[in-house]
């Protein structure tokens, strides 16, 4: 995945460049949000500043959310997008009607690099939530918009979700290189 990649590239780059004697930092640009809840459309109440000089412009959708995400990675080749959690769950009708589908879907257009689960995320339980990592269609509903679903393309992380039955945890702990 270009997300594990980039991380681990970064770590090894950082790793690598004092062992070698060369003293060169490398400016990484980490890009955070957090209860996103599915808010794709721009009417979502609520403002942002885009940087503490500017004045505060509507906060509301995923086209807005991609334009600033990209801005400010163009000035960062070196750039991981995170999401601290409640990406989906309580979402508006547009995300909840497709089980938070599209808000999958967006965020792998936007270029989420990892998501680490917060409770929101298992609103339709562990199983419904296994589904948005690797994709395919509703248990019960199915392909609601008869595509199918591909799942997201970013890793969910969760050190602390364990499956009671098998001890496992129900995602990976840390990104790995798999």
């Amino acid at each position: 995945m270009r997300s594990t990649r980039l991380l681990l590239a970064a770590l090894v780059v950082m790793l690598a460049l004092p062992a070698a004697g060369v003293a060169k930092d490398v400016q990484v640009q980490l890009i955070g949000l957090n209860d996103f809840h599915g808010h794709l459309e721009s009417t979502t109440p609520g403002t942002i500043a885009p940087d503490p000089s500017s004045p505060r412009v509507p906060a509301g959708g995923a086209e807005y959310l991609a334009t600033h995400v990209r801005n400010l990675a163009a000035d960062n080749r070196n750039t991981v997008v995170v999401s601290a959690g409640d990406l989906i769950g309580a979402s508006p009708l547009l995300s909840a009607l497709f089980h938070d589908e599209p808000t999958i879907e967006a965020m792998n257009q936007i270029g989420l690099d990892l998501n680490s689960v917060g409770n929101h995320e298992f609103d339709e339980g562990a199983a419904e939530l296994a589904r948005m990592q690797r994709g395919g269609c509703h248990p019960v509903d199915g392909c609601l918009d008869g595509n199918g679903f591909g799942g997201a393309h970013f890793r969910f992380l969760a050190a602390n979700v364990v499956d009671e039955d098998s001890g496992e945890t129900l995602f990976r702990p840390t990104p790995s290189a798999s």
